[in-house]
């Protein structure tokens, strides 16, 4: 007989009783004389015993071991395993206390209706749900961009036999906003809600087919199309030379080149086959009266390179340098040349000033 003051690990070698020699064990609660209640567990002896069961072992506990060894048995079988559920105030959580994500997602399991009923009746609980997304999703697009492990993992795992630019050209479908809030002063909707990756000018004996990475269009009563191709984050701005092409002047590198005139091309072949404006068509392929896509001069945008890569050695901005690259994009009409983490610092200052913003209300 022994009451149990405190519970500690054990570092002892030991095996697990075989399970025919199992006893049972009784169960009561005991007043220790004091107004406390006391939890009394009597073990039986064995089966094998040829005499009538009778009292072998017994231990008492109080509320503060019940509490610790509660603990004990969570960490070793999990709250499921225990058929726990975590006691949450989901309507007033305390100011000052975290949530545990792993509690909270516990106790949705085991009441998932609850929590339906608490969003539907939440007018501003599908904000919330889609401000989380979003914070989520500007988070991983800063490590995409920062870590390469990170981006070279994923570009292995899910395109193995396709570039870099299946893995930005992915992130982008699942997440269209970031284009609609980052790339233009009005906001961009994507062309189709399938897919931003579209044919805009087709394939024959004559010609050939072009495709841009992101078709999207301006939103409002009339309708712009607007065209973006995605590079990587690796591609150079600048020639990878350690000389300047002229003292103080820096050459743009061959796939920044070569990405502009990409865009240029897609554009021009598809405004020359789809003239001024595109009839938007129902289901059953008739015209939509009055809704239209125009092409007029259409603006398009290359998502190309970092402008990290514009450092010197010692790690801060080579002055020349930016000034080539950015001399010669706003010299550019179209294109727009936007480099990865322009991208990012648009959509995570999107996402900060819409969070400001609801809070204030």
């Amino acid at each position: 007989m022994a009451r149990i003051q405190n519970l500690k690990p054990n570092a002892q070698s030991v095996r697990p009783h075989r399970i025919e020699k199992g006893v049972t064990c009784e169960h009561q609660v005991v007043d220790d004389g004091e107004g406390r209640k006391l939890l009394h567990l009597t073990t039986l002896g064995s089966k094998t015993r040829q005499s009538q069961p009778k009292s072998s072992q017994s231990l008492q506990l109080d509320a503060d071991v019940a509490a610790q060894l509660i603990d004990v048995m969570r960490a070793a079988f999990g709250d499921r395993a225990l058929n726990i559920q975590p006691a949450l105030d989901i309507a007033f959580p305390p100011p000052d206390i975290g949530v545990d994500p792993d509690a909270l997602a516990m106790a949705y399991q085991q009441r998932p209706e609850l929590f339906r009923k608490l969003v539907t009746n939440d007018a501003t609980a599908g904000d919330v749900v889609a401000m989380a997304h979003r914070r989520q999703q500007v988070a991983r697009f800063r490590r995409l961009l920062e870590d390469d492990d990170y981006f070279d993992q994923e570009r292995k795992s899910r395109f193995p036999n396709r570039g870099g630019e299946a893995v930005w050209q992915e992130f982008f479908e699942q997440n269209p906003w970031i284009f609609g809030v980052s790339l233009a002063g009005q906001l961009l909707t994507s062309w189709s809600d399938e897919k931003l990756e579209q044919v805009v000018a087709g394939s024959s004996i004559s010609s050939v087919g072009k495709r841009t990475d992101a078709l999207l269009r301006t939103s409002g009563r009339i309708k712009s199309m607007v065209f973006a191709e995605i590079k990587t984050h690796r591609k150079e701005l600048l020639e990878p030379i350690k000389e300047p092409y002229r003292p103080g002047c820096w050459a743009p590198s061959f796939e920044l080149s070569g990405g502009v005139v990409q865009a240029q091309g897609t554009v021009h072949l598809a405004v020359a086959q789809m003239r001024d404006r595109l009839q938007e068509k129902a289901s059953d392929g008739s015209d939509l009266p009055g809704e239209f896509t125009y092409l007029l001069r259409p603006r398009s945008y290359l998502i190309i390179g970092n402008l990290d890569s514009l450092k010197g050695e010692a790690g801060g901005y080579h002055e020349t340098k930016f000034r080539s690259f950015e001399l010669f994009r706003r010299e550019m009409i179209q294109p727009e040349i936007l480099t990865f983490d322009e991208v990012l610092a648009r959509a995570e200052w999107a996402v900060e000033t819409t969070q400001r913003d609801a809070i204030r209300q």
